[in-house]
Parts: C-alpha cells; structure tokens; sequence
C-alpha cells in the first residue's frame, strides 16, 4: 500500500518555532488526553502524530489551552503538526483554534483519527465527507461548519457481538491489532510527504490500495 518512492532523501528535522511563510499544511490528531487513555484505539490519532513527531526529532514550540503544536520545515515546506488536548468529543475546539491561529482555511487542515469501519493495519485518505458517526469528527464538522477538510483515518476494527462500541475503542487493542497498527503509524509519514510534494490527489491514489 506504502509507495517507498516517495520518501525523499534524509528525513529533515522540524524546527523551532520563528518566523515560517503561512503554513501549507495543518496535521492534526485527535484522542483523549488523560494517561488512562493513552493506549487505547480511541487514540491511535494521538499515537499517528507522536510516530511523526518522534521520526523528525521535533520539539514542542506551540502550546494553547486546546492543543499542543509544532510548526517548522518539513519536506520543503511550512507545516504545523498538532494533537488536541480536549477530549475527543470537543475536538472541534482544537481544529477551529489552529485555523484562527495560522489563519487557514479548513481545506488545509488534515484530520488523523481511527476508524472502526477500517481493519487494523489499513488507513483511508479522503478529500472530504461527513463524521460517520464519530464523535470526534462531528465536534469538528459543526465547529468549522463544514465537511470540505481531509482526513487520514487509521482502521482499528470493530468490536465482537459481546463488546459494546464504547468500552472497545476505550480499551487498548490486543496484540496482534497493536502490532498492525503500528506496522501502519511507521508509514504514515510516507504518506504526509507525498500529501506534501505531490497533492493529496496523488496521493489518494496509492495510499488507499489495502
């Protein structure tokens, strides 16, 4: 599914925050922000940016009451890498709050988030669309009014007969699904850089092939 072609050279690292052009891009992750879930599927958004993060070696530079960001040069260009710290179901503040700081139109924002409709170690691309019932999701859509925002969604399957929806995407996955989901956060970065240098278009082409 990951195109190896398109990761370009030595990764760079992000910068300290300073005097950046406008951002091109805005990555966003959303989750739950206590520790008691910090391991769980509901947060596998949280774990996407973290991989990212960690993989450019970034520091924190950009920290308000509703999320914490980095913003600096990746793959040539201005970028703003964030996780929301409210709780999932007010995500829409973190994503409102991020446009109105760096005064972006919501076509540049990118929203990570899982996905119960996608199996584990599978993502999806998508220009656009409504929450399919995810809560996280709907906070956003009705804060930004509008559903024209892409988003990376990351799969982490659905939960058998005997397990309610809630309690599943609250625990943390077993060790096969961690191990699959992992496998998939290591190339999300692959992902961002073509979103980056080739369009989210392109990107879509290759990215969504299971």
């Amino acid at each position: 599914m990951i195109n190896p072609s398109h990761l370009r050279g030595l990764i760079p690292k992000l910068t300290k925050r300073g005097d950046f052009d406008i951002p091109k891009l805005i990555v966003l992750g959303i989750g739950n922000p206590e520790n008691d879930y910090h391991h769980t599927r509901h947060n596998v958004g949280l774990w996407a940016v973290n991989t990212i993060l960690d993989k450019h070696q970034a520091t924190l530079n950009h920290t308000k009451r509703s999320y914490d960001a980095w913003i600096g040069k990746l793959y040539g260009e201005t970028i703003v890498v964030g996780k929301s710290k409210t709780y999932m179901n007010d995500s829409g503040m973190a994503a409102r709050a991020l446009l109105k700081e760096y005064k972006l139109s919501a076509d540049s924002l990118l929203i990570i988030y899982d996905d119960m409709d996608i199996a584990p170690g599978n993502i999806r691309l998508k220009k656009q669309g409504g929450p399919g019932g995810h809560n996280g999701m709907k906070s956003i859509c009705e804060r930004l009014d509008t559903k024209d925002f892409p988003r990376l969604r990351i799969g982490i399957g659905r939960p058998s007969d005997k397990q309610d929806t809630i309690s599943y995407v609250l625990s943390s996955p077993n060790p096969k699904e961690t191990e699959l989901i992992t496998s998939i956060l290591e190339k999300i970065d692959g992902v961002l850089n073509s979103i980056i240098c080739d369009g989210l278009d392109t990107t879509m082409e290759w990215a969504n092939r299971s």
